[in-house]
């Protein structure tokens, strides 16, 4: 797909997802670990790319009424959702319970236990739930509220499926997977044991590293391979892999294009007319770390320049990219940065100076679909006088 060719059409900054590229990382990943485990993706990543992968994911893992929303606009089937989340609110799950049948909820706290437990028993109606184990944050249960919640709970209203567990993400030491895994399978034997009963499901978050950066290296398969081993230390229950980042990143590009060069005694500056309101990398401190990208129109030329990147936003924080040598810049290059996919378009500070937020198309079999036309968040930030309340 000739990028310069969507930029003429569309004009930048813009958000670009293949599906076809989207859809072979699903492949890899499952023909690399799941071959015997369900696969679930985790919304939050990318709301943009629900509906193109339905066919390749067991479940979506929505951890907001907004994510329900769009999930359910987009006909996603209700057997599908897990819904999850720190803060289910009433109204929300009242409304989930009453007219959807979900394939599961978690709990994250003894209130969400006991709100689960008033809706089902309103609506006489039994849901399947994941009580979800903290690794020691802000997140899911203790282990003596989990024992509590075994304790206290009502199967005729809610069915305890399994544990649910994440610790973060960008997880890149083997050894930090195989320590959470151990914990886990500890922890059900004994818990199983002690309340005599089968825990069937464990849903696991893996947090597989992203490699963003040129300076990194790393060898993908033996790392899937050493996983997978991990993985396979669980016996008689069904194992579900919760992924967002690793499946989405790859598919992104995000385009920017140069509108204005300057030069000061402290080096080259390249203003592009998007920012870190739109580009957000994991890991990225300051723009210090150079991710992949390449440069349209590409011109042969031995000239080269170091530049900063910056953004357009009035913030001296608002840099994309710091001392990177490339080729000579011109006003209207177009730079296009890789492994976008995940979180960029949900995750940045988009109101900010009240930029509008970009364009986005997805590619699929070489074909363009714009799912989103500009935004003006100067409508967002506009305060409207004449609201009746």
């Amino acid at each position: 797909m000739n990028y310069e060719e969507i930029v003429k059409k569309y004009k930048t900054p813009l958000f670009i997802y293949n599906i076809d590229t989207l859809i072979d990382r699903i492949k890899y990943l499952k023909n690399k670990l799941t071959d015997k485990y369900d696969l679930v993706f985790a919304v939050k990543a990318n709301t943009f790319i629900v509906k193109s992968i339905e066919k390749y994911v067991s479940r979506y893992e929505i951890c907001s009424n907004g994510e329900f929303n769009i999930c359910n606009n987009l006909n996603i089937a209700h057997n599908k959702m897990v819904i999850s989340g720190v803060n289910k609110d009433y109204d929300s799950i009242d409304n989930m319970i009453k007219n959807y049948d979900i394939l599961k909820y978690t709990i994250e706290s003894i209130n969400q236990f006991k709100l689960l437990t008033e809706l089902s028993k309103k609506y006489n109606k039994q849901i399947s739930v994941l009580i979800r184990l903290t690794s020691n944050n802000q997140f899911g249960v203790s282990e003596d509220d989990f024992k509590y919640i075994l304790k206290n709970i009502d199967n005729n209203y809610l069915l305890l499926d399994g544990i649910e567990y994440f610790s973060g993400t960008q997880k890149t030491k083997v050894e930090r997977i195989e320590k959470e895994i151990d914990y886990l399978i500890e922890f059900t034997n004994n818990i199983e044991k002690e309340f005599n009963i089968n825990i069937k499901e464990i849903e696991y978050g893996v947090g597989l590293p992203v490699y963003y950066y040129q300076a990194d290296t790393f060898n993908e398969d033996e790392f899937l391979d050493k996983v997978k081993t991990i993985l396979d230390k669980i016996k008689n229950k069904t194992v579900v892999l919760e992924l967002g980042r690793s499946i989405a990143s790859s598919c992104g590009s995000y385009l920017t294009s140069v509108v204005d060069m300057k030069t000061s005694k402290y080096g080259n500056y390249v203003i592009v007319d998007g920012g870190i309101n739109h580009l957000v990398y994991y890991g990225q401190t300051m723009a210090m770390k150079i991710p992949y990208y390449e440069l349209l129109p590409k011109v042969k030329t031995k000239e080269e320049e170091t530049y900063n990147i910056c953004g357009s936003l009035c913030t001296i924080n608002d840099f994309l990219v710091k001392n990177i040598k490339t080729r000579k810049l011109n006003i209207n290059d177009i730079f296009v940065f890789k492994n976008t996919g995940a979180y960029s378009s949900t995750e940045g500070i988009n109101l900010f100076l009240s930029r509008d937020l970009p364009k986005i198309i997805l590619i699929e079999n070489n074909k363009c679909k714009l799912v989103r036309k500009d935004i003006k968040t100067s409508d967002i930030n506009f305060p409207n006088y004449d609201i009746k309340e």
